[in-house]
């Protein structure tokens, strides 16, 4: 498998977790060294992996399983580091998101999640889509 193609796994990954409020798999996805951020929209940035993970366990117990899709707009490596950039469906709320993963082995694991709203109409969204190829 491509660099990209299990950049874009580790993404999918991502969103199944967020999906299903599985806060396992969310743990799982997150790198267990090094600095890593989150910023969910409306909220105060989020630093450290043990404050990133309570927030999303706040978020889950919250709302519990939601219907979450995205669209894979961008994505690429600098080095050993993913970009993926994409727009998401939060209970038919429009967001636009970029998530950074780092190597971990043969792994990607996320580094940073930032969301905020979309301005202007959000296309519908079915699923991840391929971007075009750079």
């Amino acid at each position: 498998m491509s660099d990209l193609a299990t950049l874009e796994f580790a993404n999918g990954a991502f969103y199944e977790a967020f999906a299903a409020a599985d806060l396992a798999q969310m743990t799982e996805l997150w790198a267990a060294s090094g600095p890593v951020f989150c910023c969910h929209p409306g909220w105060q940035p989020i630093q450290g992996r043990a404050a990133v993970l309570r927030s999303w366990a706040e978020l889950f117990a919250n709302s519990g399983p939601m219907p979450i899709t995205h669209h894979l707009l961008a994505r690429d490596t600098i080095g050993e580091m993913g970009v993926v950039c994409c727009l998401e469906s939060v209970s038919g709320h429009g967001f636009i998101a970029t998530n950074l993963f780092v190597r971990d082995g043969k792994l990607w694991r996320l580094v940073h999640h930032h969301a905020g709203p979309f301005a202007g109409k959000l296309p519908v969204i079915g699923g991840t889509a391929r971007p075009p190829a750079n």
